[in-house]
């Protein structure tokens, strides 16, 4: 399957940019515009990566989230209502955030981002945490699915064990894989000299294209109508 994916260094840029403006954008006017256009371009983005069921589970979640917020302001605020309100409305404000890093951890390679970053001329101290962060959690999240499906399998729930016995059997597991983890990527790591000196050739191709361009001014109209607000 043919996927479209953006320069790294725009997907951390929309990252950060849509944190900032989800939240602190208004409830309605310009605000909500700038809301609208930041929760739409990450449905843009998984796409064109191809991650359809993941898009459109965000969409229907976004839709009703954000349905129910402008329902309930419309409507007498009540003690009921303004909890409501509060609840979808941080919802529909977190998950466009969340979507932008699901989209990151998943379209950006390690060899792209770090061949992008060293075209910004960031120090070894930056990008090397960074592209270490960016290994790490799919392999913490991958480790986190395989320990649910082998208590899963062992019939290990909550309704078995009780919470406090199902909450150790899920955390100790994890906790110990995630460690070992972290061992094996520094002995990667240094068994092909990430942090030697000087700086080595990178087989990715980055740069910036015209998908780069439409989604930048995309964005920069959304922080427009931020800013207006």
């Amino acid at each position: 399957m043919t996927t479209i994916r953006l320069d790294p260094r725009t997907t951390l840029l929309l990252l950060v940019v849509s944190n900032v403006v989800m939240f602190t954008a208004g409830l309605s006017g310009a605000g909500l515009i700038a809301r609208l256009v930041f929760m739409a371009i990450p449905v843009i983005l998984a796409a064109l990566a191809g991650r359809w069921p993941v898009a459109l589970g965000y969409v229907v979640i976004s839709a009703a989230m954000f349905g129910v917020e402008q329902l309930c302001l419309t409507g007498s605020l009540g003690p009921l209502t303004v909890i409501i309100a509060g609840a979808s409305s941080l919802i529909a404000r977190v998950l466009p955030a969340a979507m932008m890093g699901y989209v990151a951890l998943t379209t950006i390679t390690v060899s792209a981002l770090m061949a992008s970053l060293e075209r910004l001329h960031l120090p070894q101290p930056v990008v090397i945490p960074l592209a270490v962060i960016l290994r790490f959690l799919p392999t913490a999240f991958e480790e986190d699915r395989a320990i649910a499906q082998a208590m899963q399998v062992r019939g290990l729930t909550v309704r078995s064990v009780g919470p406090l016995a199902w909450f150790e059997y899920r955390t100790i597991p994890l906790v110990i894989a995630t460690v070992n983890s972290g061992e094996e990527l520094a002995q990667a790591a240094l068994t092909r000299a990430l942090g030697a000196p000087g700086h080595p050739a990178r087989l990715a191709m980055v740069g910036f294209t015209w998908l780069d361009a439409v989604i930048l001014a995309l964005a920069a109209g959304g922080i427009v109508m931020w800013v207006w607000r």
